[in-house]
């Protein structure tokens, strides 16, 4: 046992002796340095980069789009092998050549000629380099990236800028100014969040409903002012959250933020430091949002009863009989001869000075015999010049009422909508119903006023907004406000003329409920009851038999409005 452990330890302590002289001898292996010059090099001829080798190794490409440096041209077409302009709606280069992949790179304190060389051989792309750069010397350490990272990473730490010339695969690398920011910009496709403003409730519900023309009742659905009233200096707020929230992490001097809503991206230009965070926001804040659908049931009941039982007696507003006296013309005290001469001891004209008149007077009384004239009362005349007086009993009438009329009316409907989450859904079933007429008087300059005669229209109808909002565990929380108008008949007039009166009712609540679940908002009840009694004065008060002289009318309308809300969340 013990010559068993001598051999081990000394085994042992041979494998270590030898592991560093086989170092060397690899290092010094012409074998090796060929297999680095060719990693450096890249593949001869028409094979790909070192990062194409193997298809598995590679890394998915980012979802989130490179940088370019600024004042970079815009890439063109290449067709052949040979730079062409692009037309106006052809497409621009499919892949820049900055985009292409290299590696690996291991160089240690070489020159940045040699280290553009490099790059130069493993993604084609001619690199210039200005008088005074070639001493630069360079240390990178780089397995698989792209010729964009490089150079943005390396030429950055050195101070230097690099520039494309027109339409080639050429690049020119030179000295940053010293006075320049080092800035970078970075386009951002959003895949989910629109770069598109949405309008306010208020827009909204002017945009399906049609233009209220009342007075006074100009752009209702406005909200605000317009947002070219922005004065010059000001911060300008975007109705759009995320353009808001990455303009905040943006330096104040040199950050800059562009919107592209064409193809929903951003465009921001600011310092390395500041990336970072805005590419956290992004990603955290551009997520598919859940979309709900909506199902909506409205039912609205009306129900009315009326109820009239009695004897009537008399018109519509109770009258009995209706007397006119007898009437007669006079001209006192304007007659000619009244002070000069006898004429005033006659109260009345005589009969010969308005036989003239009389059969005119009768022949249009007996036209209008069947009317009353409050001062020729039925217009008929006699010889002597008077009027006819009447007496009529054709209103004394007995009318008796015993009726029981009941009416119910049922209104359904059943919208459905789709709203993404935490975005408004609004429903809209209404009209402009006429309330009244409006007068209009205009003048111009002291002149007599012109007067227009208009309706006056106010919206009525019902109105749904549900907002939904889904969690992880599956619940929805809403917030349901319906609202109903209607127009009811006023019991004043204006000028002989019906108005209308709007009357409203709504509700509004936040409820949680599971997927699939419904929601009941009842009780905006209405209800309306009127009663009338037409008695005979005096005989309608006497006990028992007062019932023959009395007329009872009573009306009653109910409605109720029961809305019934479904919200499913739709599955991708």
């Amino acid at each position: 046992m013990k010559i068993l452990k001598i051999l081990l330890a000394f085994t042992l302590a041979f494998e270590q002796l030898l592991f560093p002289v086989a170092g060397l001898f690899a290092q010094s292996s012409p074998s090796a340095d060929r297999n680095f010059t060719q990693d450096l090099q890249g593949p001869g001829g028409d094979e790909g980069g070192p990062i194409l080798d193997s298809e598995s190794d590679s890394p998915p490409p980012s979802t989130m789009p490179q940088g370019q440096m600024p004042g970079s041209p815009i890439e063109s077409v290449q067709i052949g092998g040979i730079p062409k302009d692009a037309p106006m709606y052809e497409e621009a280069e499919a892949v820049s050549p900055l985009e292409r992949k290299i590696g690996p790179i291991r160089l240690k304190g070489a020159p940045l000629s040699t280290f553009l060389d490099v790059v130069s051989a493993q993604s084609k792309v001619n690199f210039i380099i200005t008088e005074g750069l070639e001493a630069k010397t360079i240390t990178v350490f780089l397995r698989k990236t792209t010729v964009r990272e490089a150079l943005e990473l390396l030429l950055r730490v050195k101070g230097l800028t690099y520039q494309r010339i027109g339409k080639s695969q050429t690049y020119v690398v030179q000295k940053r100014s010293a006075n320049m920011p080092n800035l970078i910009t970075k386009i951002y496709t959003l895949n989910y969040i629109p770069l598109i403003p949405i309008g306010s409730i208020g827009e909204e519900i002017a945009s399906i409903t049609a233009q209220d023309v009342s007075s006074g009742q100009s752009n209702q659905g406005g909200g605000g002012p317009s947002g070219g009233e922005q004065k010059e200096g000001e911060s300008k707020e975007s109705p759009i959250a995320i353009i808001n929230i990455v303009r905040s992490v943006l330096s104040k001097k040199n950050g800059k933020l562009e919107v592209d809503p064409r193809t929903n991206t951003l465009i921001v230009t600011d310092v390395p430091e500041v990336f970072p965070q805005v590419e956290q926001i992004i990603s955290e804040l551009d997520k598919k949002a859940p979309q709900i659908l909506i199902e909506a049931q409205i039912v609205e009941i009306n129900t009315d009863r009326m109820n009239e039982l009695g004897i009537e007696w008399g018109g519509s507003r109770g009258e009995m009989a209706y007397f006119a006296g007898p009437a007669r013309l006079t001209d006192y005290g304007l007659r000619p001869g009244f002070f000069s001469g006898d004429q005033w001891k006659k109260f009345f004209p005589k009969t010969t000075d308005i036989s003239d008149s009389a059969g005119s007077s009768g022949s249009s009384g007996e036209s209008g015999a069947s009317s009353v004239d409050p001062i020729f009362s039925t217009g008929q005349q006699s010889s002597k010049g008077v009027y006819y007086g009447v007496f009529s009993l054709a209103q004394l009438q007995a009318i008796f009422r015993a009726l029981i009329s009941k009416g119910e009316g049922r209104y359904l409907g059943k919208p459905k909508i789709v709203a993404m989450n935490n975005k408004t859904a609004l429903i809209s079933i209404s009209k402009d119903a006429a309330m009244g007429t409006q007068s209009t008087v205009s003048s111009a300059g002291g002149a007599s006023g012109s007067q227009s005669t208009g309706v006056e229209r106010r919206r009525i109808g019902l109105v749904l907004k549900v907002t939904p909002q889904v969690n992880k565990e599956g619940y929805i929380t809403m917030i349901v406000q319906p609202s109903y108008s209607d127009a009811v008949a006023s019991a004043i007039t204006v000028q002989g003329q019906a108005i209308f009166d709007p009357v409203s009712r709504g509700a509004s609540t936040m409820v949680r409920v599971k997927n699939g679940q419904t929601v009941v908002i009842g009780g905006m009840l209405s209800s309306t009851e009127s009663k009338t009694v037409k008695k005979v004065p005096l005989l309608g008060y006497i006990p028992i038999i007062g019932w023959l002289f009395t007329s009872v009318s009573s009306r009653r309308t109910n409605t109720d409005l029961v809305i019934f809300i479904t919200p499913t969340i739709l599955v991708d």
